[in-house]
């Protein structure tokens, strides 16, 4: 690899780690499985796509938001399959 390549790459790690540690110190966790981080207790849930396409700034509104339901919110790209097909998330918030 480049320098330059080099460079963009660390940049792009320094970014996730930094958006990481938002939600992480924001109450969230990573699911492996379904690649989002959650919290159970706000209700919501962010896909690793939608954190890695969004800024940490756009990420931290997103987070001192507060939602204007008591259902599940999610913050996806795209609706995932899931959901789509019609499988309930119910095991998710248990």
């Amino acid at each position: 690899m480049s320098a330059a390549a080099d460079r963009v790459l660390e940049t792009l790690m320094t970014d996730l780690t930094e958006k990481e540690e938002l939600l992480e110190n924001s109450g969230y966790r990573y699911h492996f499985d379904r690649m989002i981080y959650f919290n159970r207790a706000a209700r919501r849930a962010f896909s690793l796509e939608f954190v890695e396409d969004h800024s940490r700034q756009e990420l931290q509104k997103l987070l001192d938001e507060i939602p204007a339901t008591n259902d599940w919110v999610f913050h996806f790209n795209e609706l995932p399959s899931i959901v789509s097909s019609g499988i309930s998330l119910r095991r998710f918030g248990k």
